[in-house]
């Protein structure tokens, strides 16, 4: 008994490390590029990139299996694998997750009679914990039909002499069903532990980045994206343009309508920004009070100057509930776009910011575009 508790230790601390990893690495995944996890196409590679994951981490268990004493300790891991990717990741994970494990058990040329009996072990599990990702229910009440959906197949596992060892009999099956089911319930409510803290940090991470009132991200979070973009399309010699823009006048609506006008009129245009058609990966944010910052990747100054103006003329023609008492709500915007002579992210926002100041000095509702050397 003792041997067999050490056994599930060991295999324990070894999935909890693999549990940790994966956790750490979606944080950073999260932290450096949130965008994938709103792309549909991204969120399924990451589906996919998961369910390998885990998949190696089965293949693992096999081989620790096929040369430790324990075999059925190791077994019983691969199945808490296949559950934990159905409960926490869904079917794509899943199914990834069961394809690389029986690839794994096949590559390992063992005796055929107990490959067959392996992979029927394994259909059956994967069969339940594919069926429970129908089911609309928590977590935990999933994951606990798993384990008593998967008492019969390893029933059937024990008593048919797997991997050469022997074939359990009474008391040994009630500690290994014992323990496989305590063992599940740790790693789960670990697993469970790792989400959590995540999706708190990354719920955390986005009240600090992001403008309660547009749901734009701030200046903080411009800032950071702004100095990891301009040194990336540096490095590429890709044309990367900057929009500052100000909405004209919006003193004149917060004195005649109200603060709350004012908010209004701010919230509404950053959903017309948000609603836009633009190039890929453009990024926007509030930086303060009226203005509004707009990077463009791989977009240089003809087609940054064409794109400023549709904006401006989409906002000339929008109905707004408030207006200044000068007139309609109109915005001036200043362009710039990085070419050999701005070195810094400074350089550039202070160019644009120039352009901004040479709109509004013009008579605003247009736009500038910045000329001559950087700042």
């Amino acid at each position: 008994m003792v041997g067999i508790i050490n056994s599930y230790i060991d295999s324990l601390a070894l999935f909890l490390a693999i549990l940790f990893i994966q956790g750490m690495s979606f944080r950073k995944i999260r932290q450096y590029r949130p965008s994938w996890f709103h792309n549909a196409s991204m969120k399924i590679f990451l589906s996919v990139l998961l369910g390998v994951y885990y998949g190696l981490a089965g293949v693992y268990f096999i081989y620790l299996g096929a040369f430790e004493n324990s075999p059925v300790v190791f077994t019983n891991m691969r199945i808490l694998i296949l559950m934990l990717t159905s409960v926490f990741g869904g079917r794509i994970p899943l199914i990834c997750a069961y394809v690389v494990m029986m690839l794994g058990r096949i590559s390992l040329n063992a005796d055929p009679s107990i490959t067959g009996r392996y992979i029927i072990l394994m259909s059956l599990i994967f069969a339940a914990c594919l069926l429970v990702t129908f089911w609309k229910k928590q977590r935990f009440s999933k994951f606990i039909a798993l384990l008593i959906l998967s008492f019969p197949a390893q029933l059937y596992y024990f008593i048919n002499n797997f991997d050469g060892g022997h074939i359990l009999q009474g008391f040994e099956i009630v500690e290994y069903l014992f323990l496989s089911f305590a063992t599940g319930l740790l790693v789960f409510y670990a697993c469970n532990y790792i989400d959590k803290s995540n999706l708190v940090i990354q719920t955390l991470t986005e009240t600090a980045m992001t403008d309660s009132l547009t749901n734009l991200p701030n200046m903080r979070f411009f800032t950071q994206q702004f100095a990891w973009i301009f040194n990336k399309s540096l490095k590429k010699k890709a044309p990367l343009s900057l929009f500052i823009i100000d909405i004209d006048h919006f003193k004149e609506i917060n004195d005649f309508h109200g603060h709350q006008a004012g908010n209004t009129v701010l919230a509404q245009f950053s959903s017309i920004l948000k609603n836009r058609t633009f190039p890929p990966r453009t990024m926007f944010a509030r930086i303060g009070g009226e203005e509004f910052a707009v990077l463009l990747q791989n977009v240089d100054a003809t087609q940054a100057a064409l794109i400023a103006d549709h904006i401006r003329e989409e906002i000339e023609r929008a109905k707004f509930p408030y207006t200044p008492t000068s007139g309609q709500v109109t915005i001036s915007i200043g362009v710039a776009t990085a070419n050999c002579s701005f070195s810094t992210t400074e350089s550039l926002f202070e160019a644009a910011d120039q352009a901004l100041y040479q709109a509004k000095q013009s008579g605003r509702n247009q736009i500038s575009v910045h000329q001559g050397d950087a700042i």
